[in-house]
């Protein structure tokens, strides 16, 4: 796999990237579904390595980055369709890379994490967005959900945001922009560094 000349210390500092494979899948909400694909995934010599999955109205949605052997991943392909018919859901698969390697070449950058509340109205999500692509902040994750307050029954909107803040980006004047617009729409937000 490695020249023989090559020095042992250049030899382990080499991470190759990995097959990798995206699967989606959504359908109507039931028992069963994430044991059945997990155990597919499973049978077929494949690993798991990242997923997030919802119950999203009455519909239960997933995504799942898969690695394997390509043997591996194809057998996924070809059974999952299959198997996701019986259960009535659409799937879809994106093929990937995973690892160190597969983003390679992004700008050094910064974890924080960025969490907002408040009453629900229409726009949260888009207005707190829009400020962090003014200052090229890429999304990492978001996760949002609607509850109900104890007292009140009010609709309480919760929004939480894993940002990678190049490190460029002036962070004072990031968190300004985005308390300024917490105010404005009476959001109660907090951005903390990644420890």
């Amino acid at each position: 796999m490695f020249s023989s000349d090559m020095p042992f210390h250049d030899r382990t500092m080499r991470v190759m990237p990995r097959t990798a494979l995206i699967l989606f899948a959504i359908g109507r909400d039931r028992p069963g579904i994430v044991d059945r694909i997990t155990g597919l995934i499973f049978q077929s010599g494949c690993n798991l390595e990242d997923s997030r999955m919802a119950i999203l109205g009455g519909e239960f949605a997933l995504i799942v980055l898969l690695t394997g052997r390509p043997e591996d991943l194809r057998k996924v392909t070809e059974e999952l369709p299959v198997l996701a018919k019986g259960l009535e859901l659409s799937v879809q698969f994106k093929e990937t890379v995973a690892g160190p390697e597969a983003r390679k070449g992004l700008e050094p950058s910064m974890r924080y994490r960025i969490r907002a509340v408040a009453m629900d109205h229409p726009g949260i999500v888009h207005k707190v967005a829009h400020v962090l692509s003014e200052h090229g902040v890429n999304v990492a994750q978001l996760d949002t959900s609607l509850s109900l307050a104890p007292v009140t029954g009010a609709p309480v909107f919760s929004l939480e945001i894993e940002a990678e803040v190049p490190a460029e980006v002036t962070v004072k004047a990031l968190r300004g922009q985005l308390l300024h617009l917490a105010e404005a729409e009476n959001i109660d937000l907090e951005i903390k560094a990644e420890d």
